[in-house]
């Protein structure tokens, strides 16, 4: 309890840092944007592709509450429709005011486990879903990559490509990593009977076991499907602001700008996304004001969109704070608990 006061200054520095990194990238980006023109842009902009563009983002929600009900079912506890979209709601208006996506997450968790589900199968669930949204955009990225090795240097698509195929070799290392016995590591048993590696370990051997799950694929699907709206609404973003780009332009560079937005570098994503993006359409050839416009233009649909969520917050907590303590990992959820109705 004496240390209680002391863990929110302890805590203030990585979000000082993070403000600062969206501060400086958004500074240094709107210092040498011509405003002026961006505006003109923006007051000459097709409203109906505009709308649309808008529309299409609006389909992440959905798939991304998907994504989260089907890890979750991989991991072992059921959510309904309704309760993921709900969650979902409430993690992506939190991710607008908290720093990086991993913050919203954790919420997300918090709250399903607050709704009456064990721990443990909360927080794999949260380890899948973060490694599924990863997979879907780096598959996407693989599909724009030729594109993209088209357009731009050879050390940029080089990177990409390196970068999925360390992906693919970790991964496969750790499902084959999965099939040793704890007990048959090659380490001291005083560290194989430890608490870090006992609680490792299971989390593999789990992780290991979820590859063959259907649920789990079906949430990479979903995944994919977050993705490509993502990819389809910059399309028609930059279409109507007079950017030609086109499906072949948007799997080269976007996935570049989804990973970014989601590292826990900066607030809500601000700041990396648009560095990526006018980046990556500087690659292409196209302007950078106009980039810099498509790129807020995302943002700003996503603010939007997760508005409504502060309403699924506030109804949350109250849900919530009415419930009785929950079980402890690994107990099953009393039926009186469950959050799900047969449908």
């Amino acid at each position: 309890m004496g240390k209680g006061p002391g863990k929110p200054a302890g805590r203030r520095w990585p979000l000082l840092v993070k403000l600062a990194v969206t501060v400086v990238i958004l500074g240094a980006l709107a210092a040498g944007a011509d405003w002026q023109g961006i505006l003109a842009r923006l007051a000459a902009a097709d409203p109906w592709l505009f709308a649309a563009g808008f529309a299409v983002k609006a389909l992440t929600l959905p798939f991304a509450s998907q994504r989260w009900r089907a890890v979750g079912r991989a991991a072992g506890f059921r959510l309904t429709r309704w309760t993921a979209f709900r969650l979902q709601m409430a993690s992506g208006f939190l991710g607008q005011i908290l720093p990086g996506s991993v913050g919203a997450d954790l919420l997300r968790g918090w709250f399903t486990w607050r709704l009456g589900h064990p721990a443990g199968p909360v927080m794999l669930a949260l380890l899948v879903d973060r490694l599924m949204a990863l997979l879907g955009v780096v598959l996407i990225g693989l599909i724009g990559l030729p594109h993209l090795a088209a357009v731009a240097p050879p050390a940029v698509a080089g990177t990409v490509l390196a970068g999925a195929l360390v992906l693919a070799v970790a991964m496969g290392l750790l499902l084959l990593a999965g099939r040793i016995p704890r007990d048959r590591l090659p380490i001291p048993r005083r560290l194989r009977d430890g608490a870090p590696v006992r609680t490792t370990w299971e989390a593999v051997a789990q992780l290991r076991a979820m590859a063959g799950n259907r649920s789990a694929w079906a949430a990479l699907g979903h995944s994919v499907g977050v993705h490509l709206a993502t990819i389809a609404s910059t399309i028609l973003f930059a279409r109507s602001v007079g950017l030609p780009l086109d499906w072949l332009d948007g799997l080269a560079i976007v996935p570049a700008a989804i990973v970014a937005a989601a590292l826990p570098v900066s607030l809500g994503g601000w700041g990396v996304r648009e560095g990526a993006m006018v980046a990556g359409f500087a690659l292409l050839g196209f302007d950078a004001d106009a980039a810099l416009l498509v790129s807020l233009l995302i943002g700003l649909s996503i603010a939007v969109l997760s508005l409504p969520g502060g309403l699924f917050w506030l109804l949350l907590r109250n849900e919530t704070a009415s419930r009785p303590d929950p079980v402890q990992p690994g107990i099953a959820v009393p039926a009186a608990l469950s959050t799900d109705s047969a449908r």
